[in-house]
């Protein structure tokens, strides 16, 4: 059997919270390429709902050196910045060391784009810094080669403001799977 390991990292958008079947973009994207390839793909869900860019430059390492067969990395990361606000100059370079770690373990990196909030108490003062944060993700991708994985469009698939119903993690999947495929 041909398989096919990849890494996702992330806060809760990429651990599928709120996702009614308990699945997530990860779990899809797996179905998805296997479908379209006949090779099966494991998709490490590296997801952790509440964390920041910051938590996740801390833990990156330990994930991407324990998958030696990977070769792809997808990153979603910074909606739990704009609680803060995380400032930009931290997130930008929060982002750069996350890639630099995949860089130095052979990742090709699919950075994914920040989808819009809606109306949530937590998220309500801040959610200017989407905009900001995709920005600096653009620039990101462009400085680095990375793959870039637009996910705006999306709200329509907002259960609560923030999070993804089971039709959203569908879609980032298939945008993810797109990316991976036109590699």
């Amino acid at each position: 059997m041909i398989w096919n390991e990849i890494i996702c990292l992330g806060d809760s958008l990429t651990y599928g919270a709120r996702d009614r079947f308990g699945r997530s973009f990860p779990t899809e994207l797996s179905k998805i390429l296997y479908d379209k390839t006949k090779e099966f793909y494991v998709c490490h869900n590296y997801g952790v709902n509440g964390h920041t860019s910051s938590d996740l430059q801390r833990r990156a390492w330990s994930h991407l050196s324990s998958h030696s067969g990977s070769r792809i990395t997808t990153l979603l990361i910074g909606t739990n910045d704009t609680k803060g606000p995380m400032p930009l100059e931290i997130y930008t370079d929060n982002l750069k060391q996350i890639i630099m770690s995949c860089k130095a373990n052979g990742q090709t990196v699919i950075l994914g784009t920040l989808p819009a909030l809606n109306f949530s108490p937590y998220y309500i003062k801040n959610r200017e810094y989407i905009a900001h944060y995709n920005k600096i993700i653009v620039k990101m991708a462009d400085e680095h080669d990375c793959i870039l994985c637009d996910l705006s469009g999306l709200e329509e698939h907002l259960i609560d403001g923030v999070h993804f119903t089971h039709e959203g993690n569908l879609e980032i999947a298939n945008r993810f799977a797109k990316a991976i495929l036109n590699a």
